[in-house]
């Protein structure tokens, strides 16, 4: 019986518009939080989040059945979530 494994791993950075520094520390937990709920939807693992005030680093395994530009859309066009930014009383 054959097997296949693959471990595929991503980096992907998103920055803000302008790259103006709007991440701000008490933001942050709740930003990765969110970025890595959107990775479980996609069925894969947020090994790693992190970034400054204008940008946020991610380190993805995604499955294979799962293409990066459709990992990026889907991502993307979550990523402007106002509750987070109301709640830090940001609007983006």
């Amino acid at each position: 019986m054959s097997r296949t494994f693959s471990h595929l791993s991503t980096h992907i950075v998103f920055s803000t518009k302008g790259r103006a520094r709007l991440i701000v520390p008490d933001l942050k937990p709740e930003l990765h939080a969110y970025l890595g709920g959107l990775t479980r939807e996609l069925k894969g693992k947020a090994l790693a989040i992190n970034g400054m005030e204008e940008h946020v680093h991610l380190l993805l395994s995604l499955p294979p059945a799962i293409s990066i530009s459709d990992a990026l859309r889907f991502i993307k066009s979550h990523k402007r979530n106002p509750k987070i930014f109301v709640n830090h009383g940001r609007l983006a």
